[in-house]
């Protein structure tokens, strides 16, 4: 799903300030044979933070929901 989610905003979303995350960094960062690396891995750092934190937040929900048992 998120390749979908990838390929329909890389085709319908023209301007640059309401891409998404992924689209805006390869489209921005990427001039033909040219990778600016630094910045692509900076902005899928800053991508995947969020993902981390919330991640973080719910481990404790998420491994007590496969054990079975309920710890407080």
């Amino acid at each position: 799903m998120s390749w979908n989610e990838f390929i329909y905003a890389l085709t319908f979303i023209s301007s640059s300030e309401v891409k998404t995350v992924p689209v805006g960094v390869i489209t921005e960062l990427v001039e033909g044979d040219v990778y600016h690396w630094g910045s692509l891995m900076a902005g899928a750092l800053l991508g995947s933070i969020p993902v981390a934190v919330l991640y973080s937040f719910f481990v404790d929900h998420y491994v007590s929901g496969m054990t079975g048992a309920v710890k407080e």
